[in-house]
């Protein structure tokens, strides 16, 4: 009898029980936390190598183009521009492009069209005029860049969301390579170049470079003296002035750049040259690109625009050193 009444009390108690089970419940909400906490880094992580490519991908296509920079000193033509884009982006409400550079000027592209064209017909021209031992308009590219929202793949503008069913619209990076052929009848040796150009800018899908890039900044180092002769006998003191091209909401800063001279909203530094560009993207994240799709549809209220961009951007740089006028 008393080996059965031994036996019967050797169970667990009520207050064992719900001490195990709190315990339980402890190491449970510590794992699941644990476990979200993972997800988040990981979620982060795989987004800062998405931004991260993004970025690099299209930091790395404009520096070269700023590396082969293409200019002749001692004359009135105008060599590169850049200034503050304002024209209407019909992003959604509170998300507008903050800061947007567009330029263009000329260079060496790395990926240019053979010689003259990427036209067959062109391309036989260019074959027969060196075979013949004829001059060609040799390898001088203009090249535009210019941030815009719209949907790079049907070519549609974000403005009229209804009516452009199935449109996709993001923040999209365009570069445009206007060939050898046309750079060297239509644009070079020209005092206004710009003007020239405003007849070749296009929002073509293949000009498309790199989407969810929301914010483009340029800024340059400018090398100047005022004094010519010395210049020229290279015993001038040169002075250095960096210009952002950032927009503010009276005007927007410009830079022109001439074979004589550079002028800054106004301001012309003789027997001046660029020295250095720092060039600075910002990318969305994927889940930054999502919520401003569920925004432009009105599926979501948008947040503040500091909210946004601190918590949905990555921020990237480089600075590229420009090679001397000739």
């Amino acid at each position: 009898m008393n080996i059965c009444k031994k036996h019967l009390r050797s169970g667990f108690t009520l207050i064992e029980l719900i001490v195990a089970m709190a315990i339980t419940a402890i190491l449970v909400l510590i794992i699941g936390q644990l476990t979200r906490q993972g997800v988040e880094l990981w979620k982060t992580v795989r987004q800062d190598i998405s931004t991260s490519s993004h970025s690099r991908s299209a930091l790395q296509v404009i520096a070269h183009d700023f590396e082969a920079f293409q200019m002749r000193s001692n004359n009135k033509y105008q060599w590169m521009f850049a200034r503050a884009d304002k024209t209407p982006d019909n992003a959604p409400k509170s998300l507008k492009i903050p800061r947007s550079v567009k330029c263009a000027f000329f260079a060496c592209a790395p990926d240019r069209n053979p010689a003259v064209s990427s036209s067959s017909s062109l391309r036989g021209n260019y074959r027969q005029a060196r075979s013949h031992n004829q001059e060609t308009q040799g390898d001088v590219n203009a090249v535009a860049y210019r941030l815009m929202f719209r949907d790079q793949i049907l070519n549609l503008p974000a403005s009229n969301d209804k009516g452009d069913t199935g449109s996709y619209p993001l923040f999209s990076l365009y570069r445009q390579v206007i060939p050898p052929r046309e750079t060297f009848e239509n644009l070079l040796g020209k005092e206004n170049m710009e003007g020239a150009y405003s007849a070749y800018e296009s929002n073509e899908e293949k000009n498309f470079l790199c989407e969810n890039i929301v914010e483009m900044n340029l800024i340059l180092n400018i090398q100047y003296t005022d004094n010519n002769a010395d210049a020229q006998k290279g015993r001038a003191s040169y002075e250095n002035v960096t210009v952002p091209i950032i927009a503010s909401y009276s005007k927007g800063s410009a830079v022109s750049v001439y074979g004589d001279r550079i002028e800054v909203d106004g301001i012309s530094y003789k027997n001046a040259r660029i020295v250095s560009a720092n060039i600075s993207l910002t990318v969305l994240t994927e889940e930054g690109m999502a919520l401003i799709n569920q925004i432009r549809l009105g599926r979501r209220k948008a947040p503040k625009s500091a909210d946004f961009f601190a918590r949905y951007t990555r921020s990237y740089s480089r600075m590229v050193a420009l090679p001397l006028p000739i």
